[in-house]
């Protein structure tokens, strides 16, 4: 079963991370989001597209920890996004969460809100993946130049850096307009299945036995009570920041650096002579820490490049 679950063997990255846990990994995959050059020009889709996928996680808390069968589902239904889609694209929007259970097992015990989220979530994640990734291939084709070159103007001269990146992004106008196609459909419908989650939610928390239930009433309200809940949930996300030092996004960095360095430092124990060049393909290659550009970024911070 580990094995069927494990994302890395099927080589989906972001960003140029590998993606192995849809629970646990999120904030590493936002973190080298927020990293690429280009990111502030498209600072609010990622916002959005990183609140769905936050909310869609949320729904797997239980007494604020994740359910203990929330990882499993969460991979099995990731894996067989593909198969869900094709099943759930001829079907009703209420059949979602019995699409789900042909892939889950029919007896999962998850209720139907839960599944819907999940796959929220697997849409969310395509959204992003689709946005960040056209946007870390941009970047790393400006290195196909003279990948020193282009990391130097990167260190000394970010505007002339960026003017680079600007003009490869130019010369693929093609792959934009593809990419932030794929990132507004996965976004929209990864919004909806949400919000059928939210509805479900809350019908799985009423008694609809209950004499005078009226499920037509309830639905409109329960619409407008999820249509509120996100509009609050985008203002608190828009309210929070990362300018704490003890943030976890800038703990991430800390410890991303940390580990380049000590990788590092093995590498360069090993042989002295190592060349700058091939101490940042070993650490890509062998230790698969993160992306060319990530690496040179923190090799050149501990002073390890130019050697």
């Amino acid at each position: 079963m580990d094995d069927d679950l494990n994302i890395e063997a099927t080589g989906f990255q972001i960003a140029g991370v590998d993606l192995h846990c849809l629970l646990l990994d999120m904030d590493e995959i936002e973190l080298a989001v927020s990293e690429l050059a280009l990111y502030s020009h498209f600072y609010e889709h990622f916002k959005e597209g990183f609140d769905l996928i936050h909310h869609a996680q949320a729904f797997w808390l239980e007494d604020g920890v994740y359910a203990q069968y929330a990882d499993s589902t969460i991979q099995t239904m990731f894996r067989k996004r593909d198969d869900i889609e094709q099943h759930y694209s001829f079907a009703e929007a209420s059949s979602l969460p019995e699409v789900a259970r042909q892939f889950v097992g029919s007896d999962h015990p998850a209720p139907d809100s839960k599944l819907i989220a999940t796959y929220a979530l697997v849409q969310a994640v395509q959204a992003v993946e689709a946005l960040a990734n056209w946007l870390f291939d941009l970047e790393l084709s400006v290195y196909d130049l003279e990948a020193d070159l282009v990391e130097l103007m990167r260190q000394t001269d970010p505007k002339q850096y960026l003017k680079l990146i600007d003009r490869a992004r130019d010369r693929s106008s093609g792959f934009e307009i593809r990419s932030r196609e794929e990132f507004a459909i996965y976004k929209g419908e990864a919004d909806k299945t949400l919000m059928l989650a939210s509805l479900y939610s809350q019908l799985e928390s009423v008694d609809v036995s209950t004499p005078g239930f009226n499920a037509h009433g309830f639905l409109r309200v329960a619409l407008g009570n999820v249509t509120a809940a996100q509009a609050s949930l985008r203002g608190k996300a828009a309210g929070k920041g990362n300018s704490n030092p003890e943030s976890d996004k800038q703990q991430a960095a800390t410890k991303r650096f940390e580990r380049i360095c000590k990788a590092a430092d093995r590498h360069i124990s090993a042989d002295p002579k190592i060349s700058g060049t091939d101490l940042v393909k070993a650490l890509v290659e062998k230790d698969n820490i993160a992306s060319i550009p990530t690496i040179k970024k923190y090799l050149f911070k501990g002073r390890y490049l130019p050697r």
